[in-house]
């Protein structure tokens, strides 16, 4: 559980470097843009990376069910759930944005 969870805050820190405005980066997102290039829809992924470690709360506090059950596990399906619909949402606007085919090598 160690593992998957240092693997899941590396995964995390990165989404928050890629919501980051370009000039506190060391790399480049956009190489056809100008450097204060940023897209309006990057913040989302800042929001949802918050949100779904908040919601891994659940999964690492654990506590015995209430009534026999709802217990923390289920409470974690239900805050990600809704989470996933407006991830989707995020990278298909994402894969849209024009800058990603703008480069050419």
């Amino acid at each position: 559980m160690a593992f998957n969870l240092l693997i899941g805050l590396a995964h995390n820190l990165l989404w928050v470097l890629y919501s980051l405005p370009s000039p506190l980066l060391l790399l480049r997102r956009f190489p056809s843009r100008a450097i204060s290039y940023r897209p309006a829809f990057v913040t989302k992924a800042a929001i949802f990376v918050v949100l779904t470690t908040a919601a891994m709360a659940f999964e690492l506090f654990d506590f015995p069910p209430w009534a026999w059950t709802i217990d923390a596990h289920a409470l974690w399906h239900l805050a990600t759930a809704p989470i996933t619909y407006y991830w989707y949402d995020f990278l298909v606007e994402d894969s849209l944005d024009s800058s990603w085919r703008e480069y050419k090598l």
